[in-house]
């Protein structure tokens, strides 16, 4: 293990501490700890500051004094002419002082979230002579956090790459990372790959489902909110027997494809074809006259339910895995739902009494362009498909009997784009699931 963390050292030094804790609590007794009028005027002093103790912020925890304290918490510092500080530091690491927070006997700062090479195991603060101030506090690590799986779905044997923070493989030999999917765990030799932000991994054997759990010596990540193989709220994955293929907007024999070096799980839908932007916010149908659309009815042609799903509209997401394999730079994909029966009449809806609300998917909004690294999931709270042509704010849909999306701006400026480009993008496995 390295010397990250040194637990064993931890515990000494709070053992060897505990008798500090008496008089701490006696000054704590005289001391009215960040309970402080602010005045919103701050004046820097002169002189070196004085640290009494540190306590959570949190006033109904007020008499708890604190030894050390994970990255990322918010911690205030007890002492005396602490408006000298100009800087302050958790061992090695730079943290960032709000002089709102800051009086001569309380300072209230977060603890970094950069890792130090070499702890110490000291705050230390410093005037502006450059004169420092030590203080022993022992920065922990936090459990693993799961922020988001990149892909749902993903055949045996491929690789899962799970984003979030803190995971840490200190102890490789005595207590490596440990991975979890639902009940299945992960042999040590198929995560292939540990960063800080990210862990990459062997999918397990197909029947294998469940949300994902990380573990690390210094605890273990909440599961995931997202289910590994989610099949819940099941739409389509473009297989046999789902729909027919064929008739106008509906995803042709050419469009569903099965090419094995790209599938997930089966048969996918592949969109291509040559779009500009307009300057306009009109797209000029650019894309669905091209074949970029497809709709899913559970009235004509399908095997699909009416409505499309069971779950609470309300706090649902529309969940899809999407390839996007050369650049896109110009128009939205847009998705609605709409009453079985309507047909294509939600792709002419703009003008309708009342208007029919969408949701967007632009990926290249931010940067001008995406390209996607390779299948990746895509969520839409219907919560957010709340818009009209135009991107105003409408009343979201009641009525899930179908579903259609496209590629086509009616009229969303924000959305018209920033270069000419021939997308391809591969679309599977489309459900709603109830919101976790």
């Amino acid at each position: 293990m390295n010397n990250h963390f040194k637990f064993n050292n931890m515990k000494n030094k709070i053992k060897n501490t505990l008798f500090l804790l008496v008089s701490f609590v006696c000054v704590a007794v005289m001391l009215s700890a960040c309970q402080e009028n602010y005045t919103g005027k701050y004046e820097m002093t002169d002189g070196v500051p004085i640290v009494y103790y540190v306590r959570p912020t949190n006033a109904a925890n007020s008499d708890d004094l604190l030894l050390g304290a994970r990255l990322g918490e918010t911690i205030c510092i007890v002492g005396d002419n602490l408006t000298s500080v100009q800087e302050l530091y958790f061992n090695d690491k730079k943290a960032f002082l709000n002089h709102n927070f800051i009086t001569k006997n309380t300072l209230i700062v977060t603890v970094p979230r950069e890792v130090s090479e070499e702890p110490d195991d000291k705050i230390y603060l410093i005037n502006k002579k450059g004169q420092s101030t030590g203080f022993d506090f022992i920065v922990l690590m936090p459990s693993p956090v799961i922020q988001r799986i990149l892909c749902e779905h993903v055949p045996e044997g491929g690789d899962i790459v799970v984003f979030g923070d803190y995971f840490f493989n200190d102890d490789p030999a005595g207590n490596p990372l440990k991975v979890k999917v639902g009940v299945w765990d992960v042999p040590e030799n198929e995560i292939v790959d540990i960063q800080k932000t990210s862990i990459k991994f062997k999918a397990p054997p197909g029947d294998v489902t469940g949300r994902i759990q990380v573990t690390s010596i210094y605890g273990a990540s909440a599961r995931s909110n997202q289910i590994f193989r989610d099949m819940r709220g099941w739409i389509t994955g473009f297989e046999p027997g789902e729909f027919d293929s064929g008739g106008w907007g509906r995803p042709t024999a050419d469009q569903i494809q099965a090419d094995p070096e790209l599938a997930l799980m089966g048969r996918y839908l592949r969109f291509e074809g040559n779009l500009a932007p307009t300057g306009s916010g009109q797209g000029n149908n650019q894309g669905y006259d091209q074949g970029m659309i497809a709709n899913l009815w559970s009235s004509i042609n399908s095997n699909l339910n009416d409505p499309l799903f069971t779950s609470d509209p309300i706090n649902s997401i529309l969940r899809f895995e999407a390839y996007v394999m050369t650049p896109w730079s110009a128009l939205p994909m847009i998705f609605m739902f709409d009453e079985a029966g309507t047909d294509e009449n939600w792709l002419w809806a703009d003008g309708s009494n009342p208007p029919r609300p969408r949701g967007f998917w632009v990926p290249w909004l931010e940067t001008g362009s995406y390209v996607g690294a390779g299948w990746e999931t895509v969520s839409i709270p219907l919560s957010e498909m709340k818009y009209s042509a135009t991107g105003a704010e409408i009343a979201v849909s009641e009525s899930f009997g179908q579903l259609g999306f496209a590629i086509h701006n009616r009229g969303t400026v924000m959305y018209d784009g920033t270069a000419p480009c021939s997308p391809v993008i591969l679309i599977d496995n489309i459900r709603v699931v109830p919101g976790n």
